[in-house]
């Protein structure tokens, strides 16, 4: 069943052709939707954006899109011409992908919501890193260095070294450093390392480096010369190396079991870094369900890809989470032509 929230266009969507368990006529302050919907269950919510107040203001939307399911959502967008590319690209960045000006675009989407590459060529990127940059400039007088370019080891770097290191067995960190690799070495200098291991040999590319942990310090004398070092670290002690480590875990049911037997407080033990879902069939919503059972919060969740192919769009959006912009996106083509119908 599922839910209307509607203002501007109730009289249009009363003529939708749906099942309706809910509906909310009217203009809402966004906590009110949040707080009658949170523990409702539904299978889409439609929601004319004048019925949410404020909406021009992308705190508020951040704000609905992290308290509900925003793979559920979709939003059915007024004629204002405020409503332009760069709000658009601000909600994509939230994880809302299903949005339109059509009624006949909202029957489509409830049937085949949109993925995030279907709308990754609007999604702007480079403005949002120079509203980044802007920000981290604003508050230089506190931090005059970004993080990530904080010495580490009293080694000053300029370069992101991102370590990952597999939590459940085989999670995958081997295969997504080498697309990672492979989809950042379009626009930025890219290493991948991998210590006391030597899988890599199997991609045939001469470019990755395996090593050993004692001939690390040689290694890392190099990584000045890259602006991204990524690090399959699989059993070496080098995390705090690393300006970022990955956490990776593959959540089928065998693996986390045969994690939580080895160790019942692993995931306790790293419940503030960043924890990945790698290979991960998980939704949205049971995305939070284990992050309520397990009591930690995932960074980011990545589905199983195809490593045959050359760029991901949804390791794109992983990259823009750890700070890191590829440029890749396509160019717009117009406003319009992202709405299926």
């Amino acid at each position: 069943m599922n839910v209307i929230i509607a203002n501007q266009y109730k009289e249009a969507l009363s003529d939708l052709n749906i099942d309706v368990i809910k509906r909310m006529d009217g203009a809402f302050d966004v906590n009110v939707i949040i707080d009658t919907f949170k523990n409702f269950y539904f299978n889409r919510m439609i929601i004319d954006l004048t019925a949410i107040n404020d909406y021009l203001n992308i705190a508020t939307i951040q704000k609905l899109s992290t308290s509900l399911d925003a793979s559920k959502i979709i939003l059915l967008l007024p004629d204002d011409p405020r409503i332009n590319n760069n709000y658009l690209s601000k909600i994509i960045s939230l994880g809302i992908y299903n949005f339109t000006r059509e009624l006949t675009g909202i029957t489509y989407l409830m049937e085949n919501p949109n993925q995030y590459r279907d709308v990754a060529q609007y999604h702007d990127l480079a403005a949002e890193e120079n509203n980044n940059l802007q920000q981290r400039q604003q508050h230089t007088v506190f931090n005059p260095m970004p993080e990530y370019q904080q010495p580490v080891n009293n080694f000053a770097v300029q370069t992101r070294i991102i370590g990952f290191k597999d939590l459940t067995e085989d999670a995958g960190a081997t295969t997504l450093i080498y697309m990672l690799k492979r989809q950042l070495s379009s626009n930025k200098k890219t290493l991948a390392v991998e210590v006391n291991s030597n899988d890599f040999s199997y991609f045939n590319d001469s470019e990755l480096l395996s090593i050993t942990e004692s001939n690390f310090q040689n290694t890392k004398t190099k990584f000045s010369q890259f602006d991204i070092v990524l690090i399959d670290i699989n059993d070496a002690n080098i995390e705090s190396e690393c300006t970022d480590v990955i956490y990776l875990l593959e959540p089928s049911t065998i693996k986390l079991n045969s994690l939580i037997r080895r160790d019942r407080e692993a995931l306790e033990k790293i419940q503030n870094q960043k924890i990945v879902l790698n290979k991960s069939l998980l939704t949205v919503s049971d995305v939070k369900e284990f992050e309520y059972e397990a009591k930690v919060k995932m960074f980011y969740n990545i589905p199983p890809l195809d490593e045959r192919k050359d760029h991901q769009m949804v390791l794109d959006s992983f990259l823009e989470k750890l700070g890191i912009f590829t440029n890749s996106t396509p160019k717009n083509n117009g406003i319009f032509s992202i709405f299926k119908k």
